[in-house]
């Protein structure tokens, strides 16, 4: 046995009775008590969650996931570490979603703060909050969601940031606004060989796919762009469109987060089609 398996069972071992006493007869133990043991033993919230699940004890916060995920889906979440890069339109339901889904280390990037234009679709954006920093944004509102998640900000460029961002990474999600930006972090998980979520919108249409390392599939659907930003220029970005382009983004990244060999595709959708 390995040392993080050796730990992992250390774990399990100290909360099993703490765990087993706090849970109902339907085997469902409430936030509250979770965070009352994480407090008592000094282990992190979301390992407690993870080893509760593990006991085959699920917390009440998870259990409209269990039926799709399963104990140990939802457990591989909450060890599981990505990467959001841009936490706008795109980025805030991205994190949010991950968030309410239990992914246990969230690292997101966004040197902007929030202006009024952003009202419209950026899920952290208030008239509270107008010149606050998105990182910032981002970390109060998954503390607010899912205290055991950790969200680690950083406002600024991930160019500036250093290959160390990508420390324990599982996934990228590219939540970017900019074709050149979009380019730059594919090169950087294509040297990490890490999988890049895409995602883009522009009015009622958006793309999403994942994009394997070597497959140089951004390289090859932005060939020839005239310019830093596409037609998403003149056409806006509708919130509607931003929230469905997101959650596909987190539907395309959960197999990869619960172990399950990645797939590289890409899909375009127009919300002005009439379903066949």
């Amino acid at each position: 046995m390995d040392k993080t398996a050796q730990r992992k069972s250390g774990v399990r071992s100290r909360l099993g009775p703490s765990l087993e006493s706090a849970a109902g007869p339907d085997k469902r133990i409430g936030h509250a008590d979770l965070a009352r043991i994480a407090a008592k033993t000094k282990i992190p919230h979301r390992d407690v969650e993870a080893a509760a699940l593990l006991l085959g004890l699920v917390p009440k916060r998870y259990d409209r996931n269990i039926g799709t995920l399963g104990l140990e889906g939802q457990a591989r979440l909450l060890v599981s570490r990505v990467l959001v890069v841009g936490l706008g339109g795109l980025g805030g339901h991205v994190v949010e979603s991950l968030a309410r889904l239990g992914v246990g280390a969230i690292e997101g990037v966004d040197g902007d703060s929030f202006d009024e234009t952003n009202l419209n679709r950026q899920i952290y954006c208030e008239m509270s909050n107008l010149g606050q920093m998105k990182a910032e944004a981002a970390r109060a509102l998954v503390a607010h969601v899912n205290p055991a998640v950790e969200f680690v900000p950083h406002a600024g460029r991930f160019e500036d940031l250093g290959p160390g961002l990508l420390h324990g990474v599982r996934l990228v999600f590219d939540c970017l606004d900019t074709i050149p930006s979009r380019l730059e972090l594919s090169k950087f998980c294509a040297k990490a060989r890490l999988p890049l979520v895409h995602g883009a919108i522009a009015g009622w249409s958006g793309e999403v796919g994942m994009c394997l390392p070597g497959k140089r599939t951004l390289e090859r659907l932005y060939e020839g762009a005239c310019g830093p930003r596409g037609v998403e220029k003149e056409l806006g970005n509708l919130p509607v469109t931003a929230a469905v382009a997101a959650n596909m983004m987190v539907a395309v990244a959960l197999p990869v987060l619960l172990g399950r060999k990645p797939a590289g595709s890409l899909r375009f959708f127009d919300l002005q089609e009439s379903p066949a």
